[in-house]
């Protein structure tokens, strides 16, 4: 439940990219254009969806119907194709979850069709293919979408040519145990923030990156999201690099040996932040008082880090916070009555900190709430009255702690002692 937020941006990143590479083509396609796309397919089976994928990936992708396309001699109106208007050229393929299995040639035909512009082949199974360069002939690619389709080994720097891209998805398989997954080696980020200046959205996780970020990732002031998640990050990372006013969504989380620590946010930097996820990484330091300027953010992950110190009173500025995960790091203090104020929030993970005192009856207030884990800290007191007419709740942990006098019983887990 809680893991799957950096998920489901990544896949609304892909609905996206599927809608607009969909749109109604309103000429016919040139026939060296139809020939590629036809010979693309047959380079592969069609089997039932990759067992690698996480079952709850169903529920948010819709797979591209490429048998269809013998419906039709024109391509500009097959499923996952767009034409340009006036030429007839493809500029948009979005195969996302078609179910094509198979080798990735080095030489595929797909890279004839030099006027594309969006490449979509995410959620695939591409059988622990390399991720072949000639990508890189694809010069005005803007959007390229590989994740998550079991590509393996070294990714290939010669694609870094494509300066044009504004989002690049090079995420590796998430649960596959036994391939190689994708790595890279220096100075491959040094070259991508030299050279894709453009770049909005990376994705790259589950690649093994290794080295530190380096200090040019800050010249990617464009950068709107960037996703490391368990990339085998190390060293120090100033967050301040990446907290530009533009960023969106950044997810570093399950990087254990990065270190970083939450700067002042002021007036001038995250204004537009909306999903931040630091969970299992080194970092340390407070929670700043200004926190609160944060006024966009739905999503605040911190679980398993050195964080220390309390949470301050602003985080009840943080109107829109949907999940507030701090577990399992070594914050203290008692809870702030403003955490009252997040009238949206439907998660709230605190548990195995040092937190003290009551828990504040303004947690009442919370009717949006579905889990809620206060679990091995140093609570006193009793349990708000009223929380069992919390009617979304379905987990409520507050066992572990030194609570008082009876209490009700709560939505299909309760635990208190």
């Amino acid at each position: 439940m809680i893991a799957t937020n950096s998920m489901s941006l990544f896949l609304l990143f892909s609905s996206i990219s599927s809608f607009l590479y969909t749109c109604a083509s309103l000429t016919y396609c040139r026939p060296d254009q139809r020939d590629a796309l036809l010979e693309f397919k047959s380079e592969f089976e069609l089997r039932n969806p990759p067992e690698f994928l996480d079952e709850f990936i169903y529920d948010y992708l819709v797979p591209v119907d490429v048998n269809s396309w013998a419906n039709s001699s024109d391509c500009c109106y097959w499923d996952g194709i767009t034409c340009d208007v006036t030429s007839g050229v493809v500029i948009g393929v979005d195969l996302t979850f078609s179910c094509l299995h198979g080798h990735f040639k080095p030489n595929s035909s797909l890279f004839g069709l030099r006027h594309l512009q969006d490449l979509n082949l995410a959620y695939n199974d591409f059988n622990a293919s390399p991720i072949p360069s000639g990508f890189n002939k694809l010069m005005g690619l803007r959007r390229l979408n590989l994740s998550h389709s079991w590509f393996s080994g070294q990714i290939p720097p010669e694609n870094l040519h494509l300066t044009k891209l504004v989002s690049l998805g090079l995420s590796s398989c998430f649960n596959l145990s036994q391939s190689r997954p994708l790595f890279i080696e220096k100075p491959f980020l040094v070259q991508l923030a030299q050279n894709l200046t453009k770049l909005r959205h990376l994705y790259m996780s589950y690649v093994n990156i290794s080295p530190e970020i380096p200090q040019m990732i800050s010249n990617l002031t464009s950068l709107r999201s960037i996703h490391l998640h368990k990339c085998h990050l190390f060293g120090r990372l100033p967050l301040n690099a990446l907290l530009s006013p533009a960023i969106k969504s950044i997810d570093l989380s399950t990087n254990p040996y990065l270190e970083s620590y939450l700067p002042e946010l002021n007036g001038s930097n995250s204004l537009v932040l909306v999903y931040l996820d630091l969970s299992e990484t080194s970092l340390s330091g407070n929670i700043p008082d200004s926190i609160g300027n944060l006024k966009h953010l739905n999503v605040l992950k911190i679980q398993d880090s050195n964080i220390t110190g309390k949470i301050p009173i602003s985080i009840g500025s943080l109107s829109h916070l949907t999940s507030l995960i701090l577990s399992s790091s070594k914050l203290s203090g008692s809870l702030p009555s403003s955490i009252g104020n997040l009238s949206y929030l439907n998660t709230l993970s605190l548990s195995s900190n040092n937190f003290a005192g009551e828990i504040p009856s303004s947690i009442q207030n919370l009717n949006r709430l579905t889990y809620v884990d206060v679990g091995n800290n140093e609570f006193t007191g009793t349990l708000p009255p009223n929380i069992n007419s919390l009617s979304n709740l379905e987990y409520f942990d507050a066992s572990l702690n030194f609570f008082v006098g009876t209490n009700p019983i709560y939505p299909l887990h309760h635990s208190f002692s």
